[in-house]
């Protein structure tokens, strides 16, 4: 009789206990709660920020890589992070703004770029702001003899106090330039090594510290705005205008030392391009500074000496090829 009591106790115990263990189970699984992980791509936004795109990111990535949220983006998940650079920084993020506000007269500001990704093939530059000092405007004899003859020369376009270069290890480097190229863009080559933007601030520049805003686009090597090889600026649409550097409207010095191309894509549906300029916005060197022949707008010699009496002194050696 004890023997069976003992045992009817017991199994109610076990079973009580099972019980106890059933219900913590079911509690535990209960307060199990369910996590959603959201991804989503970093790609450019349109920030809070006026006239400022920045990056897809989440705000602790933001953060941590150095850029300031500035709106949402990724149905809120994400901040559109911007990213803002001066004198001596570095950057390795797409959509990046180099500004001058660091700046100060007879240094140099630098930044350095270093492609985002193996995709990448090119940076584009956007000279959203860009007012330096203007290049040399007058036609003083710098060069030979100190009166006009064959073998004498100036320094007309020659950017003597302000400079905006950028280095290309991997390919041809676009052009020093200097004066005013709000509005322009220039292409520049990539590779595993990184590029160098320099803009030298000259002792007597006349450039503030809001001389320039430039916008750095990671192109990559499937994008649809790639450049071709080659190319320093490349042009899309149907119609546009094609200028050279410090251009100002018609009111601006040839810059010194200017070799690059600039080429135009092929448009569907289209199988010619027509240039036009008027007479009164396409000038280049003119020989011996004959002024009915700079009236034309061209350079008749490209700067062969001899060719004719009127040409004794040569010309700009200056020309386009299209």
């Amino acid at each position: 009789m004890l023997n069976f009591l003992f045992w009817v106790h017991a199994a109610l115990a076990l079973a009580q206990n099972d019980t106890n263990r059933d219900k913590v189970l079911r509690k535990g699984k209960q307060s199990v709660g369910v996590f959603t992980v959201v991804q989503f791509p970093n790609v450019i936004c349109t920030s809070s920020t006026s006239g400022r795109n920045g990056t897809c990111y989440t705000s602790s990535e933001c953060t941590a890589k150095g850029g300031s949220g500035s709106g949402s983006c990724a149905s809120s998940f994400g901040v559109c992070c911007v990213f803002e650079k001066s004198c001596g920084s570095s950057t390795s993020e797409n959509s990046t703004y180099f500004t001058s506000t660091d700046r100060t007269l007879g240094t140099a500001c630098k930044l350095t770029v270093c492609k985002s990704d193996s995709s990448v093939c090119q940076i584009r530059l956007d000279f959203e702001t860009f007012v330096l000092s203007n290049p040399v405007t007058v036609t003083t004899i710098t060069i030979g003899p100190s009166t006009a003859a064959a073998g004498t020369g100036n320094s007309l376009g020659e950017c003597q106090t302000d400079t905006f270069a950028v280095s290309s290890p991997c390919g041809k480097a676009p052009p020093v330039i200097c004066g005013t190229n709000t509005g322009e863009h220039m292409y520049v080559p990539v590779c595993d090594q990184c590029n160098e933007i320099t803009s030298s601030f000259g002792s007597s520049s006349t450039a503030t510290t809001s001389a320039f805003t430039v916008k750095i686009t990671m192109v990559e090597c499937t994008s649809k705005i790639k450049a071709p090889e080659g190319c320093t600026q490349y042009f899309t649409g149907t119609t546009g205008t094609l200028s050279t550097y410090n251009y100002q409207s018609g009111s601006g010095v040839l810059l010194h030392n200017q070799d690059y191309c600039a080429c135009v894509r092929s448009e569907r549906t289209t199988c010619s391009i027509c240039y036009y300029s008027s007479t009164t916005t396409f000038f280049m060197s003119v020989p011996n500074a004959i002024a009915a022949i700079g009236a034309l707008g061209f350079d008749t010699v490209c700067g062969v000496k001899g060719i004719g009496a009127t040409y004794a002194n040569g010309g700009g050696f200056d020309y386009i090829t299209i």
